[in-house]
């Protein structure tokens, strides 16, 4: 069983009361769980996730109607900055363990964070455990007991005699380390203890501040005031946090390519409202959330794995992405916003009946889109959006939809390039009048495509639509 699923099934028949106590948690994960299901660190990250209760905001955050996904990575944010700086990615994976152990993060979202977190090099906790009972345990909440102790086929359970047994035993340890070390340290009052190393100083001077980041812009402080030096997390040698017009400017500098090249891995989904391009070296990522249906702020990010550097500006208040993509420009980047159709595939996809010349980006409006383009059609009337989803499944859905709409539809079109059908011959295709508006859908089954078409006319015109679609022989 999974490390997500035996916490989740514990959970399911005892209550998530039990998430609320830290201590608790951990006898309880150190009695239920097989050596070869969690290392010390998955342990340790989880009992602090419990302890800095990241559960509460993110089921609230949920609840309210926020994306799952963001949620997760605000309180992943949250945790991580409670450990002292510690690996965001691993704090999100903890995140959404406890949300899917009660039911409100899907396992998908689990698995996606656990394979990009690196093994075996998660931080140690910040803090022990606290030696009294939590507020949860004083007003009567989730307490281990006597009657509490699930053990899996062929492990011993430890009980909660043993847990106050080992707690009583890491007392007596610690203290006997504290003492040593102060016996050790005091050499006799002789000397005093060495102080904790120089931390190097961050120069936050604009002009300093562009010449180090020149790599992503010619001006990256342009509009930018009070920039301060935050605390680097794992893997950043440098971060740099200004002030901008309605919104926050963020600096990092990684200490290598790898760590480089997984941020922006973390940062590149593909909701609705984003435009998205990874040219290698180079990366860009916009989001809408206008466009994205959510409450999220806005955000325009750009990074050079070369330089191992990014900037990501994130709105604040009302501001929209219109309001960053002014501050985009007026930093001078040398990173530009995708204008055209990049996949390969793609492009072989819309020239089987437009020019890619006449197709320009835009922010998708379906989850799951690696990038969406309006094109121009050789005939008046008639628009059409293209676009490439990153999986087949997410192609197969919206061929579902179109599908539907068709079999709803009053007028029925046919024909076509495509032989008529799901699934069929090269792709399907669908069109039809409904509601006074005349559509045709197409899709390409070609391997890696995950390509559809959709055009329109808004003045009905079905027979127009698919005189424009090139008949069969052409």
């Amino acid at each position: 069983m999974e490390l997500h699923d035996a916490i989740r099934s514990v959970v399911v028949e005892h209550g998530d009361s039990m998430l609320s106590d830290a201590t608790g948690f951990r006898g309880v994960l150190d009695d239920v769980l097989e050596e070869r299901q969690a290392t010390t660190g998955d342990i340790n990250l989880l009992v602090d996730a419990v302890r800095f209760d990241v559960l509460s905001p993110l089921v609230a955050m949920i609840d309210s109607g926020a994306d799952v996904s963001r949620a997760v990575e605000e309180a992943g944010a949250r945790l991580a900055r409670e450990r002292g700086g510690a690996d965001q990615g691993a704090a999100s994976w903890a995140s959404a363990v406890l949300g899917y152990a009660v039911g409100k993060v899907p396992e998908a979202l689990v698995l996606r964070y656990r394979s990009a977190r690196p093994s075996g090099h998660l931080p140690p906790p910040t803090a022990a455990p606290p030696a009294g009972p939590t507020p949860s345990q004083a007003s009567g909440g989730w307490q281990p007991g006597p009657g509490f102790a699930p053990t899996p086929p062929g492990k011993k359970g430890k009980g909660p005699v043993v847990w106050a047994a080992a707690a009583v035993a890491g007392v007596v340890v610690v203290g006997g380390i504290i003492a040593g070390v102060v016996v050790a340290t005091s050499g006799g009052g002789k000397e005093d203890p060495p102080g904790p190393p120089d931390t190097p100083a961050v120069d936050v001077d604009p002009a300093a501040i562009d010449e180090r980041y020149d790599a992503l812009a010619g001006s990256i402080t342009a509009d930018a005031s009070d920039c301060e030096a935050a605390d680097p997390g794992k893997d950043q040698d440098e971060v740099v946090e200004c002030t901008v017009n309605a919104g926050k400017l963020r600096l990092v500098t990684y200490t290598d390519q790898a760590a480089a090249e997984a941020a922006r891995e973390a940062r590149l989904d593909y909701r609705a409202g984003t435009l998205v391009a990874d040219n290698g070296s180079t990366a860009f990522y916009e989001f809408d959330p206008e466009r994205g249906g959510t409450s999220d702020p806005a955000i325009v990010y750009w990074d050079s794995t070369t330089a191992l550097q990014s900037a990501t500006l994130t709105a604040t208040g009302s501001a929209d992405i219109d309001t960053l993509g002014q501050l985009y420009k007026a930093t001078t980047p040398r990173v530009a916003v995708p204008t055209a159709p990049a996949h390969p595939v793609l492009r072989e996809f819309i020239k089987i009946n437009m020019d890619v010349a006449g197709c320009a980006r835009q922010r998708t409006f379906f989850a799951g889109e690696t990038e969406e383009s309006a094109c121009e059609a050789d005939v008046d009337g008639i628009v059409v959006n293209v676009g490439r989803y990153s999986t087949r499944k997410g192609l197969v859905e919206d061929r579902q939809y179109y599908k539907g709409k068709y079999k709803e539809a009053g007028t029925q079109g046919g024909g076509g390039t495509w032989r008529f059908g799901e699934g069929k011959g090269e792709g399907a295709y669908y069109a039809y009048l409904q509601d006074g508006t005349a559509a045709l859908y197409w899709d390409w089954n070609k391997a890696d495509c995950n390509c559809y078409g959709i055009a329109w006319s808004f003045d009905g015109d079905l027979q127009k639509l698919e005189e424009w679609w090139p008949g069969e022989g052409a």
